[in-house]
């Protein structure tokens, strides 16, 4: 007795043999299953516009953030320039003599800033000015708040003209050492 594997073998062989055709699609065969193309393709269609909805979201949501992004750096700077711009005015406002005078020392240290830049030497070996500018700086955005906080009193005003002292002679401290080496190197070199 054959089993049911050679059965279906023989089956097969029988059919090349017999020179029959192919089974044609759509025939009623057990073994061969006709694709649903209408189907399939509803499938594709549905995973393409998901895919489609997704890169649009995607998309969507990084133009919202750099939107977002874009705002708060225009903000800042805005707030940055008013700042900057309320001290300069505030000055101005509350006495011309002491703004004339605010006026003049910020011309001379620029100035002065230009003459350690010119000179020749390397920003390293002027870093320590920076620094103590920068404390400064600090001393003087104090004096500011204050101004505005507590208004026009002249201990506050003298405050933001001394700093103002004070950076130039700091830079002025910087520019006669550099003088002094360069003097130095001039003497080495005639020797």
């Amino acid at each position: 007795m054959k089993s049911k594997f050679e059965e279906f073998l023989d089956a097969g062989c029988r059919m090349q043999d017999d020179d029959s055709p192919l089974p044609v699609p759509g025939s009623r065969f057990p073994d061969t299953e006709v694709p649903d193309d209408e189907k399939i393709w509803k499938g594709i269609s549905a995973e393409l516009g998901k895919a489609r909805r997704l890169r649009i979201s995607l998309l969507s949501a990084a133009a919202v953030l750099l939107l977002l992004i874009s705002s708060a750096i225009t903000i800042t700077l805005i707030i940055k320039q008013r700042k900057a711009d309320d001290s300069e005015y505030s000055l101005l406002n509350l006495s011309k003599q002491i703004g004339r005078e605010e006026v003049f020392f910020r011309l001379t240290v620029n100035q002065k800033i230009d003459e350690v830049k010119k000179s020749g030497v390397k920003a390293d070996d002027y870093h320590e000015m920076m620094d103590q500018l920068h404390q400064i700086d600090l001393q003087y955005e104090t004096y500011v708040t204050d101004l505005h906080e507590l208004g026009n009193q002249p201990k506050i005003l003298k405050g933001i003209i001394r700093c103002y002292e004070m950076k130039i002679r700091v830079i002025e401290k910087t520019l006669n050492e550099i003088a002094k080496t360069k003097q130095n190197e001039n003497e080495k070199h005639i020797l």
